[in-house]
């Protein structure tokens, strides 16, 4: 199987870097990497799947017990080093030339290596400990792998990413953003995306324009189940964190009363967080035209962003680094990071539109190929795998 160079980039592959411990990587750190087309990405899954089902002949599992560790000594750990070699991450002995280990039932450092290699390869936290998640992963056979990256290649088969201009690519089981200008990456960083109860949708839109110190008006299915009992409970809290009530028809704005409160309830307002510090979208938001209420947005718990697996929001994309997008959007216009730095002071909202209005693709690919030529495998957060949706885009086509 072909390999990729070294620095081969990932607007459509999406997996730049993937493997690497580094959070978020710089604009300028990533300058060069050039974007591959949707149909090498197919074409390649369907190659690593055919081999996939070629290694299903010799595959066999890992005995079940507990976890594995450098310094355990034991047949399943002869059988993990066999596992991890037939993957082709474990490749003997680290040196000019690799040699056989002398004991292949004690779990040394080589192999702690190569079973951080399997990890990142399948979205796992790179302890180099067989976890019960990592052992999960383990046993989870070429055959199905292998139904798992020809469903992916149909995917990126039906994907259409342009090839001369920029556009922004979020694969929500990755949770990762990649802006791509003429073909080369210019950006990357992490995402946090929709809980299961209120998945991201696969979307194709764009980016129309950022604003700086938003408001929230909240969506009527969070307004119910979630913050009407709050505001009920302790409406001078809700007031505090800058919560108003809105009026549909009139737009009128009014303090939490339990008279506004009923009318919220009614159908006829819902409530709304002015600008400023504790805004749950944060200081910055990409608009997005659609109809289920999705933006890009900055987000007060950057905490979650050390998480590996990150489905926390309520379908939004929440991003680890929004004003470096920002910045990156509006140079073309003449911003630099000190006037993207400014905008975000004060709390009066500022809409700026971003011309040319860039396209915006959330797609949900759970296997890939990266710039090794190695498969990568994200865990089917949303269940659709297993059920075959179709997944389509896309689900939104404006003008």
């Amino acid at each position: 199987m072909a390999r990729y160079p070294r620095h081969l980039g990932l607007a459509a592959l999406l997996s730049l870097a993937i493997a690497s411990a580094t959070p978020i990587q710089s604009a300028q750190a990533i300058r060069e990497s050039t974007a591959l087309s949707p149909a090498n990405v197919s074409e390649q899954l369907r190659v690593e799947a055919s081999r996939y089902r070629e290694i299903a002949k010799r595959w066999r599992p890992i005995a079940q017990g507990g976890p594995l560790q450098a310094g355990d000594r034991n047949e399943r750990v002869l059988q993990l080093r066999k596992l991890l070699e037939l993957y082709g991450d474990y490749r003997g002995q680290p040196g000019p030339m690799p040699y056989p280990q002398k004991d292949a039932l004690r779990f040394d450092s080589a192999l702690q290596s190569a079973l951080e290699s399997f990890q990142r390869r399948h979205g796992l936290t790179p302890t180099g400990v067989a976890d019960d998640k990592t052992l999960a992963a383990l046993a989870i056979s070429p055959v199905e792998r292998a139904k798992q990256m020809t469903m992916n290649a149909d995917r990126w088969s039906r994907l259409t990413l342009p090839k001369d201009s920029r556009y922004v690519l979020v694969n929500i089981p990755d949770y990762r953003l990649q802006l791509v200008e003429e073909g080369q990456v210019k950006l990357e960083m992490k995402t946090v995306v929709g809980k299961y109860s209120s998945r991201t949708p696969n979307m194709r839109s764009r980016i129309t324009s950022v604003v700086f110190n938003p408001t929230w008006t909240v969506p009527r299915s969070i307004l119910i189940t979630e913050l009407l009992p709050k505001a009920r409970h302790n409406p001078a809290a809700m007031h505090r964190r800058g919560y108003r009530v809105v009026q549909y028809r009139s737009g009128n704005t009014s303090p939490i009363t339990d008279e506004s409160l009923a009318r919220a309830a009614g159908g006829h307002a819902t409530l709304r967080q002015v600008s400023g510090q504790g805004n749950t979208l944060g200081k910055v938001k990409f608009v997005i035209p659609n109809k289920q209420a999705i933006f890009l947005h900055d987000t007060q718990a950057q905490s979650l962003f050390s998480e590996q697996q990150r489905a926390f929001s309520h379908g939004c994309v929440r991003l680890q680094q929004p004003e470096e997008l920002a910045y990156s959007l509006l140079k073309p216009q003449g911003w630099d990071r000190t006037r993207v730095a400014q905008a975000t002071t004060g709390n009066q909202p500022v809409n700026v539109p971003i011309k040319p209005a860039p396209r915006l693709y959330l797609v949900y690919m759970t296997a890939w190929i990266d710039a090794d030529g190695r498969p990568q495998f994200r865990r089917d957060i949303y269940h659709r795998d297993s059920k075959e949706l179709p997944v389509d885009l896309p689900l939104l086509t404006p003008r």
